[in-house]
């Protein structure tokens, strides 16, 4: 159960999320940039077939292993690390599902769907509010996607992968896809680069 679980956040989940940063990077440039990129990859069926579903797999998963206890082969360093995973799941799942609503909504309401996106996100970011709320939930996700990425390593590569290693890779990437969103929400609150 728990190699599901792992394997459902690292794809199509950890993989879509990789995407979503690469997919949002032109905004930097302007909302034209933006828009050409979105333009070529932007496909709500598919994401909701392949994140949306594998999204909430991946929580039921998570929340059920949760309540059930105890793991054979440990992932985490400590029992800490382990309800930081919990607390950064549930908070991410919380944060996903406002942006989720906020983000897809007025795409599906207005007749420019990149524009009704791309507004909605812009106007969220603007207040300080809305911008402390969208940093910290991506450092849930972040934090979240990091440390189940070296669990996952850890879980489904047995003994082959080192563990200190797969931890290590897990906080890097985690880190700097939270740098990526950082700068990516910067461009929207002020329309400034900050990386």
């Amino acid at each position: 159960m728990r190699r599901w679980h792992s394997a459902s956040g690292l794809f199509p989940l950890g993989a879509y999320l990789l995407f979503h940063a690469w997919e949002h990077w032109p905004v930097r440039r302007g909302r034209d940039a933006l828009f050409a990129r979105l333009s070529h990859t932007e496909s709500a069926p598919l994401e909701l077939v392949f994140v949306l579903l594998p999204l909430l797999l991946h929580a039921a998963l998570g929340l059920y292993l949760a309540r059930r206890g105890g793991d054979a082969r440990p992932a985490y360093v400590s029992p800490p690390f382990r309800r930081l995973q919990l607390f950064t799941g549930v908070v991410a799942a919380l944060f996903i599902g406002v942006h989720l609503v906020s983000a897809w909504l007025p795409r599906l309401l207005e007749p420019s769907p990149l524009g009704a996106s791309y507004g909605a996100l812009r106007d969220q970011v603007a207040s300080v509010p809305g911008l402390v709320g969208y940093v910290i939930g991506l450092a849930a996700v972040c934090t979240h996607f990091g440390q189940g990425l070296g669990a996952a390593l850890i879980r489904l590569g047995g003994e082959r992968v080192a563990q200190r290693s797969a931890r290590v890779l897990g906080v890097v990437l985690g880190l700097l896809l939270w740098l990526a969103f950082v700068s990516e929400l910067a461009t929207y609150a002020t329309g400034a680069r900050l990386l």
